[in-house]
């Protein structure tokens, strides 16, 4: 689109550029009694040296009125005000000298002109008025507003003048340019008046009466279109009717010919401009269903979010809920003395416990509130791997194909949530082919745009796309709107819980990717899961560290907040042979490990507690006792200080609600390497010391 302010600054900057040279070259043709010079057009009367006087400071201050719009040149001001004074002092005395019939030889300052009779080199009337009415516009130009429409009425005023008078010598008129009684207005000065209307109008062209013309609406495309019409067809007109004359004897012929002109171009301009109409009330049309669309799908991320916090808010308290439950449970089917009646029972419990634990890890995993442990995968291995799960989910009546793009990239995720997100979609994706149906995976590299990126929520840059496609009953737009919604189903009330694609759709955003789903009625589905990919070459499992130097004869401090918890804890390590000391705050295990006088193996501590975080609390304890080993739990955590612990290997981490025997392998493996880092530590000591007292003995 069109800069508009600055085409009208442009004609403004000519239109000055125009009006100086004008002037000076009027003066230099009285300067050197050069006629030509005088008249500027050839055949035409002289221009007057005050009239050559006031364009040169017309146009002064109009190129210094532009200079002093920036603050670094306000200082120009002043002196365009001075020269706007001048151009009206011009006009004012010579109006002074018509009306009170007094020659007060102002004309007659500089230069004599002796052509004329009454009054010599006195410049007419209409003359005077301009450079009256020009002097005030220039001068009300930066006062405002209000003043910026005086001074717009004026220059229009002046305009007119000037038009009429060109008018006058293109027409032959003489009543339209002055009077037979005094000095005629030029065409070379009706040009000159004609400009300097022009360039004052468009001096300022957002305010005033001009906005209408500078604005990039179609109002102003219209109204510049009909305006330049309106004075260039009836002049052209005008000139072909005169010139026409001598040749056409029947007027009437002339003037039916004037009207099918003016009617055929003009109902042309109105065609055109209805056209320009429509197409800009399209445009915003089309303009008004983005922005709609765009509100629709931000209501859509806000609610998804919402969503997303309330149910991992709930799955985190929950969580410490199951723990207990879970614990107890397996604290009582160790015990030898229970019946077996009883046995059944508490195994019932567990189980149940163990479902409602999935399903708090699938709210986790739409909440983003997972700890995620991503590493470079090959996602072609996980799908094709023919001991993996895929080919167990896919029944007999299901063609099953795959289509796997052969130099794929690495994708930077958790492995287990990868296998999450397979598992759920190919789930949905054979529920829906009851009767048989295909389903086909493809893989492929793709790049993420940067003006796509923000659309789709994600960091510009290479990705995998993992596209799922199945010939199922597929959906309608109302269920694709609400299909990632927690609990949200269509399945009946025993055959699914409403978490599967809420769970594909937190994994996915937690590990930087973006998820969209395309799908008719009868048509089937297509999954297209973005996953950022990486240059890393994919990675198999570390050899975890040895664990046959913890003998379950440490001391640990367990922080933790939620009391039942805690006690759970408590029991569970007593019954392993470990001595526990519990604190229910960071405070409390600080205060402990300042007070207790023996050695500390490791700190079990919560993440999300209510007085002070887990990571603070590390980082507290650490100074106090440096050698100690760190195991974090929690159902859930946000905390960057975390995330970048575990990948780096400094810390362990177990996920609530976990089982005697997870804590127990988590333990160990913390313990261990508490315990390779203090032997490691104690080794660069000895070394330290052995090249000190080395380098003691070389200077002694």
């Amino acid at each position: 689109m069109p800069n508009h302010d600055s085409q009208f600054r442009t004609i403004t900057r000519a239109s000055a550029i125009f009006l100086i040279l004008l002037g000076a070259t009027v003066l230099v043709g009285w300067l050197s009694d050069i006629a030509f010079l005088k008249s500027v057009l050839p055949g035409q009367i002289s221009m007057k040296a005050n009239t050559a006087i006031g364009f040169l400071c017309g146009g002064l201050a109009l190129s210094l009125l532009l200079r002093s719009d920036s603050l670094a040149f306000s200082r120009f001001r002043y002196p365009a005000a001075f020269t706007s004074l001048i151009t009206l002092l011009i006009g004012l005395v010579t109006l002074a000298e018509y009306l009170f019939r007094r020659d007060l030889k102002i004309d007659q300052m500089f230069f004599t002109d002796s052509t004329q009779l009454i009054y010599p080199g006195r410049i007419t009337y209409t003359t005077a008025f301009n450079f009256c009415a020009a002097g005030v516009a220039l001068l009300l130009l930066s006062r405002g507003a209000k003043a910026l429409k005086v001074a717009q009425l004026l220059a229009a005023s002046v305009g007119l003048n000037a038009l009429l008078a060109v008018i006058r010598y293109l027409y032959g008129v003489p009543l339209l340019y002055g009077s037979s009684q005094y000095a005629s207005m030029g065409l070379a000065t009706g040009i000159g008046f004609l400009v300097l209307s022009m360039s004052v109008l468009a001096h300022s062209p957002r305010q005033g009466f001009m906005a209408v013309l500078a604005t990039t609406r179609p109002a102003g495309w219209l109204a510049r279109k009909l305006l330049a019409a309106a004075v260039i067809f009836p002049f052209a007109l005008g000139l072909i009717a005169i010139h026409a004359s001598a040749l056409i004897g029947d007027m009437r012929v002339m003037v039916a010919g004037l009207v099918i002109a003016q009617i055929l171009l003009f109902a042309g301009l109105i065609w055109i401009s209805a056209s320009r109409l429509d197409r800009s009330e399209l445009e915003e049309e089309v303009a008004k269903e983005a922005l709609a669309a765009s509100e629709r799908m931000l209501q859509q991320a806000q609610k998804m979010e919402a969503i997303g916090l309330l149910a991992g808010g709930v799955a985190h308290d929950f969580n410490n809920l199951l723990n207990v439950i879970l614990g107890y449970s397996e604290l009582l089917l160790s015990d030898p003395d229970i019946s077996e009646m009883q046995r059944s029972k508490i195994e019932k419990i567990r189980k149940a416990g163990d479902t409602a634990s999935g399903l708090t890890r699938q709210l986790l995993a739409f909440g983003r509130k997972q700890v995620l442990q991503p590493k470079a995968l090959d996602l072609n291995q996980i799908i094709s791997n023919p001991d993996g799960f895929l080919h167990r989910l896919v029944k007999d009546e299901i063609s099953f194909s795959m289509s796997l793009y052969p130099g794929l990239m690495a994708i930077l995720a958790d492995p287990v949530q990868v296998e999450q997100i397979l598992l759920n979609i190919v789930i949905n994706a054979c529920d829906s082919m009851l009767n048989g149906g295909k389903l086909r995976i493809e893989t492929e590299n793709v790049v993420v745009e940067q003006p796509l990126a923000p659309e789709l929520g994600v960091t510009p840059g290479p990705f995998v796309r993992l596209t799922i496609t199945d010939t199922g009953t597929g959906m309608d737009d109302e269920t694709r709107a609400h299909i990632f919604e927690p609990f949200y189903t269509t399945k009946a009330a025993s055959k699914g819980s409403g978490l599967g694609l809420a769970t594909v759709y937190g994994i996915v955003k937690q590990t930087g990717g973006y998820i969209e789903v395309d799908s008719k009625v009868g048509r089937g589905t297509s999954f297209q899961v973005y996953l950022p990919a990486t240059r890393l070459a994919s990675s198999r499992e570390l050899p975890r560290p040895s664990l046959a130097q913890s003998n379950g004869a440490a001391t640990i401090l367990v922080v933790e907040d939620s009391e039942p918890l805690r006690d759970l804890i408590f029991e569970t390590l007593e019954t392993m042979g470990y001595t526990a000391l519990l604190a229910q705050d960071g405070h409390q295990a600080i205060r402990i490990c300042t007070q207790f006088s023996g050695t500390i193996d490791l700190l079990l501590t919560d993440v999300m507690m209510p007085k002070m975080k887990g990571p603070e609390v590390m980082r507290r304890v650490k100074h106090i006792r440096p050698d100690i080993g760190v195991l974090f739990m929690s159902g859930y955590t946000n905390d960057v200080t975390l995330r970048h612990g575990i990948s780096n290997a400094d810390v362990s981490f177990i996920q609530k609600p976990f089982s005697s025997t997870e804590l127990t392998h988590k333990l160990r493996e913390a313990l261990a390497r508490a315990q390779d880092r203090s032997t490691l530590r104690q080794r660069l000591g000895v070394e330290m010391e052995r090249r000190a007292a080395s380098l003691r003995a070389e200077n002694s």
